[in-house]
């Protein structure tokens, strides 16, 4: 080859910028403020409905600190073929809520994380094929499910505010209500005043208020936080040894189907964000260190773990595209995780003030379906009808808790969860009404 044949090198992409240490931590320092009140509301509203207790909670929130660290820290840095190599953070699934309640109350938590490690590890294996399964998902389909699982969540955060059995004298106590509704108020206060990063963060900051005004009115308290270690982790299979029951598995792997097609979106966001093209080789990567941090949460008591989307916004609002204060990021949270006080401090959160943040998070979810939704042609009668059956049937479970209590154990297992209900269903009407037909709509990854 002549010197005028050889190619010339190629532009350092913006993604692997190496940025000065002080800005990329006070840039890692935002993006984890921006995540951080998500990584921590679901295990403390998994441990809340499974009647945990407060030190179990909190070592549930240290462990998921650590797992969401790991997980972000290979997206952003990558091994071997873990890890898109771009500035993704990785957290616990609010989607993954459902199947943890119901099976923890119906098995046990030692099936729950059997389960984890089973999908966790068929999550990794089918990754790579996953983009000949997006065919099963077009928009009508993934936006129902994204509907459905946030319709299906909002009542657990209702349930934290109000109490789970009406027939309680406390059953929706004002005290809990009003200190619930200052929450959401703070929220949109702290939204209308503050703009960039602190507007992104009106959650974070509306937990800290509603924290501080329950814990100096009586309803919760930081009596216990002080006890016990500063630095450590829950051992492994603290529950118990692993259990696995096939139907349980079933519901975790609806859930994991469905996060698939949320990561390869979000994989592809991030690279149109970042200007950099993504193909399948990058989208089976970031797939498998979702699934590898679930399976590591069968034998860790985590959960079920996905790459987060709301972060892509941060980028797109610093223009930073670097991925080396994402790195960061996960140092912060293996950081945050070790430290014991941290997790008991979360834990210690009244669940009025979780509550309505739950609400409001899921409520998001459920728009962000409604928006998938909107670019579905509603004129064709078959996804009306798509939609409709699998929303009215997959909403059920969540109205009548006991409409399926006389099938037999393993249906009721799986028809208990409105989710894999409803997801199960939008797949085949999608079959049945669209299988000869090319959905315009279908989510599709681009070629290298």
């Amino acid at each position: 080859m002549t010197a005028e044949q050889s190619p010339e090198p190629a532009e350092a992409s913006p993604v692997d910028e190496r940025l000065p240490f002080t800005s990329m931590m006070l840039l890692a320092l935002q993006h984890a403020l921006v995540m951080y009140a998500g990584v921590i509301v679901v295990p403390i509203v998994v441990g809340t409905a499974l009647g945990l207790s407060a030190a179990e909670i909190a070592n549930l929130v240290s462990t998921d600190l650590v797992l969401a660290g790991v997980g972000t820290l290979l997206q952003a840095l990558g091994l071997w073929k873990f890890g898109i190599r771009m500035p993704l953070v990785v957290g616990a699934a609010s989607s993954g809520i459902v199947p943890m309640v119901l099976i923890g109350q119906n098995q046990g938590l030692p099936t729950v994380y059997g389960s984890l490690l089973v999908a966790g590890v068929i999550w990794v294996l089918v990754a790579p094929y996953f983009s000949k399964l997006l065919r099963l998902f077009p928009a009508v389909v993934t936006g129902t499910v994204i509907t459905l699982i946030g319709l299906t969540l909002i009542p657990v955060g209702v349930r934290l505010i109000a109490g789970s059995d009406p027939s309680d004298p406390d059953y929706g106590r004002l005290s809990h209500l009003a200190l619930a509704g200052f929450t959401m108020a703070s929220m949109v206060v702290f939204r209308r005043l503050f703009r960039g990063i602190a507007g992104q963060l009106s959650i974070l900051l509306a937990l800290v208020a509603g924290a501080i005004v329950g814990w100096s009115t009586g309803v919760g308290s930081l009596a216990h936080t002080g006890a016990g270690p500063i630095v450590g982790m829950m051992s492994p299979m603290h529950f118990g040894a692993l259990q696995f029951h096939l139907p349980s598995i079933l519901l975790f792997l609806v859930i994991v189907f469905v996060l698939m097609v949320e990561g390869a979106g979000q994989g592809l966001a991030v690279g149109e964000v970042v200007g950099k093209p993504v193909g399948p080789d990058d989208i089976a990567r970031l797939l498998r260190v979702d699934g590898l941090m679930t399976a590591l949460s069968g034998v860790f008591n985590g959960f079920v773990y996905t790459t987060f989307g709301q972060n892509i916004g941060l980028i797109a609002l610093t223009r930073v595209r670097s991925r080396y204060p994402v790195a960061l990021v996960g140092v912060l949270l293996l950081v945050l995780g070790i430290i014991q006080p941290v997790g008991r401090v979360a834990a210690a959160i009244p669940e009025p003030v979780i509550g309505a943040a739950a609400v409001v998070t899921f409520a998001a979810l459920t728009v962000s379906g409604i928006r998938i939704l909107s670019r579905v042609d509603f004129d064709r009668s078959s996804n009306l009808m798509l939609v409709m059956l699998s929303l009215g049937i997959g909403v059920i479970p969540a109205y009548a808790p006991r409409f399926y209590q006389q099938l037999p154990t393993m249906a009721e297992v799986f028809f208990k969860s409105g989710v894999a209900t409803g997801t199960v269903l939008a797949v085949v009407l999608n079959l049945v009404f669209h299988a000869r037909r090319r959905d315009r709509n279908t989510a599709r990854i681009p070629a290298d």
